[in-house]
């Protein structure tokens, strides 16, 4: 029974997951196309695309308090999104997987700020390695992050550009932390085209 409830739990959630995925695609089309007939498409290392407008780019991310979604035609853009009631040997984890400012930036902090310094630099690193097509393959310490007083890249990828080609955005709630990060695929110019960036939130 508890085995039979638990893939019951996770085919729901994938339902949902899929629901919520063809709903930003609709509202990012602006079209009157049947959510049935939206359809996505995977990269080897997990990008959602819809394979008759790859330009166009996805990221999603969910977890038990709800869903995340952004896209745009102009960027690259990556989401994450966490559960920050769960409980986590936060200065344990940063040791292990964060560079050595992000590491004691968590184990400085106290009581329940240590918990939001770590979740925030968790779902600023998801969302960059999104922002790339990249996953946490790839290294949580390939980006690095300075969160006073606002969040920003101080080390990316040399291959996509440096920290100059991102911005990124943390949005908090009591139980949730979220984040955005975009891309730009070029160097700010002259007369370049307005980015456009799109997104949906779902939550519990």
């Amino acid at each position: 029974m508890a085995g039979r409830l638990v893939t019951e739990a996770a085919r729901a959630q994938f339902e949902q997951r899929r629901a919520f995925q063809r709903y930003c695609a609709a509202v990012a089309l602006g079209s009157r196309r049947p959510l049935s007939e939206i359809v996505f498409r995977q990269t080897a290392k997990g990008r959602a695309y819809l394979p008759d407008l790859p330009e166009l780019w996805f990221s999603f991310s969910s977890c038990r308090r709800g869903f995340l979604g952004a896209w745009s035609w102009t960027l690259g853009v990556g989401v994450d999104l966490e559960d920050r009631t769960r409980l986590l040997d936060a200065s344990a984890v940063a040791q292990h997987l964060f560079p050595e400012a992000e590491a004691k930036a968590v184990s400085s902090a106290d009581g329940e700020e240590r918990l939001r310094t770590f979740f925030q630099l968790w779902t600023l690193k998801e969302a960059a390695l999104k922002s790339i097509g990249e996953g946490l393959a790839m290294g949580l310490d390939a980006f690095e992050f300075r969160l006073p007083p606002v969040p920003r890249v101080v080390r990316a990828p040399c291959s996509h550009g440096g920290p100059e080609r991102f911005r990124v955005y943390v949005v908090e709630q009591a139980s949730c932390c979220a984040a955005v990060v975009t891309r730009r695929n070029e160097p700010d110019r002259a007369g370049a085209t307005k980015s456009r960036l799109g997104a949906c939130r779902q939550t519990c």
